[in-house]
């Protein structure tokens, strides 16, 4: 059943047998077809859902296998499969792989093949996809009696943890658990139900930072506290990747004083929190969120907010650096208090610096523009003076050129804040004018760099990429049926 998945997500394009001069269905993901000729048209055939079509290939193979003469050489097997391990792209390993297991050939890759195979999956984009195959990779190592490394358990934990999919859910808390407890145990069951001997691997603080992760995002907090114990009780020090999601699971929760009382515990142990602005700027939001804004603006004025964070790298500070997250918390603050000048004079602050802000930051500026969603703030809204919307739309203007001119990447709540605020201050003109721009300009611009370069690099340069949000800029229904009625109306 793990391997169900590999008739999904595939291209056909018609090419010619390899048998004979008949058309054929390929299967093949790559732009090029590699040297291995009847292996790949067997692991072809577990890629799909059989058809009536797909059914006569099959049948055409069989025959022109019957005709054939050549053997399967496993030389030149392991010659494709070795050449497309050293891309280190998992999308030309897998279907090779495929094909090994498939006709019972594991036994020819080493320990040390499974091992860089799940290396290149987990540095993959995470999707369902790659962590299907993760999880058939895993059952393949344990069939083979090959023990996961602490740094496989690991990764494994994070993917099944939820990592794929954008909001986690309970099982996934489960799933990582379980995985937890294999990896401490002497001995597991295989798929016969035989039992065998294992080493056990011992959690690192890694580990349970993972799963703390996990936990907090799902507001499991006593899940959570529990792991931290644990922690605790192996005498493993916590770093501030074991606090951070602490602290958002109780700020989450609405627990200030659980808050408090282990910012205490964390400075009586001597841990300098100056050092993490990450783990400051949680604090400061979950104060923010639960109406606290006295202490999360005491935390912002607390930081040092006269040099760079890459600029600061030594241990032992005295205050936090306050970076772009920092000031996209207190401008927010200072926009639900509707003290726009000092939220629009902290980001001037911001360029001056040079700390670059992020996209949220003009969003949320352009969302104070646009007409209150409150029956009380609408009405003032809309009985505006002239002056004073001829002094919104400038400041509109000018955040839109200072977006552009500071080369953020916009998104598409960009898209409906700008242009919904620009419709409600009734410029329809600058509307549509920015809906068109930042349609046609939502692409990622094409990379200069050259493609002289070693394997390692380019695989780093492609699990980057992999790792950045997605480029495609989508209006919501809402703008769209409000440009579709003005469209029409003009027309009218």
């Amino acid at each position: 059943m793990r391997r169900l998945w590999h008739r999904l997500s595939l291209v056909r394009s018609p090419a010619r047998c390899i048998y004979c001069t008949s058309n054929r269905t390929e299967l093949f993901p790559f732009n090029k077809t590699p040297s291995l000729t009847l292996g790949l048209l067997q692991s072809f055939s577990t890629h799909i859902i059989p058809t009536h079509n797909e059914s006569i290939m099959r049948d055409h193979k069989d025959d022109c296998q019957l005709n054939s003469t050549n053997k399967i050489n496993k030389a030149s097997l392991l010659a494709d499969f070795y050449r497309a391990l050293s891309t280190q792209d998992i999308d030309r390993i897998w279907p090779l792989y495929t094909y090994i297991f498939n006709n019972n050939l594991l036994t020819y890759l080493t320990p040390q093949n499974f091992h860089s195979i799940f290396t290149y999956t987990v540095r993959n984009r995470t999707s369902q996809k790659n962590l299907h195959r993760l999880c058939a990779l895993v059952d393949d190592m344990k069939a083979r009696g090959i023990s996961l490394q602490l740094s496989e358990y690991n990764a494994l934990m994070d993917w099944v943890g939820g990592k794929t999919v954008p909001h986690r859910h309970p099982h996934h808390l489960t799933d990582a658990l379980s995985i937890f407890e294999e990896m401490e145990k002497t001995s597991v069951t295989d798929e016969k139900g035989e039992s065998r001997t294992k080493q056990p691997v011992k959690p690192s603080v890694f580990t349970f930072n993972i799963l703390i992760n996990i936990a907090a995002h799902l507001s499991d907090i006593r899940t959570a506290q529990k792991l931290y114990h644990d922690m605790l009780s192996r005498e493993m020090k916590p770093d501030a990747y074991t606090y951070t999601p602490l602290f958002y699971a109780m700020s989450k929760m609405g627990d200030i004083d659980g808050m408090d009382h282990m910012l205490k515990d964390i400075q009586s142990t001597g841990f300098n929190i100056n050092d993490n602005t990450i783990m400051w700027n949680v604090i400061m939001a979950g104060y923010a969120h639960n109406g606290l804004k006295e202490k999360a603006i005491a935390i912002f004025n607390g930081m040092d907010r006269d040099q760079l964070p890459s600029s600061c790298k030594k241990k032992g500070r005295s205050k936090p650096v306050a970076d772009a997250e920092s000031y996209r918390i207190y401008i927010d603050m200072m926009v639900r208090d509707g003290k726009l000048e000092q939220a629009l004079e902290t980001l001037d602050n911001m360029r001056k610096l040079g700390v670059k802000p992020v996209i949220t930051i003009y969003n949320t500026l352009f969302a104070s523009i646009m007409r209150p969603k409150n029956d009380l703030y609408a009405y003032e809204f809309e009985n505006m003076d002239e002056i004073e919307k001829e002094r919104r739309l400038k400041l509109l203007h000018e955040l839109f050129k200072s977006l552009n001119d500071s080369h953020i990447k916009p998104n598409s709540d960009t898209m409906y804040t700008l242009v919904s605020a620009f419709l409600d201050l009734g410029d329809t003109k600058s509307a549509l004018e920015t809906f068109v721009f930042l349609s046609k300009n939502d692409s990622i611009p094409p990379s200069n760099k050259s493609l002289n370069r070693s394997v390692a690099h380019l695989a780093k340069e492609r699990f980057l990429i992999s790792k950045k949000d997605p480029s495609k800029i989508e209006s919501t229904a809402e703008l769209i049926d409000r440009l579709n009625d003005i469209v029409t109306k003009s027309v009218i």
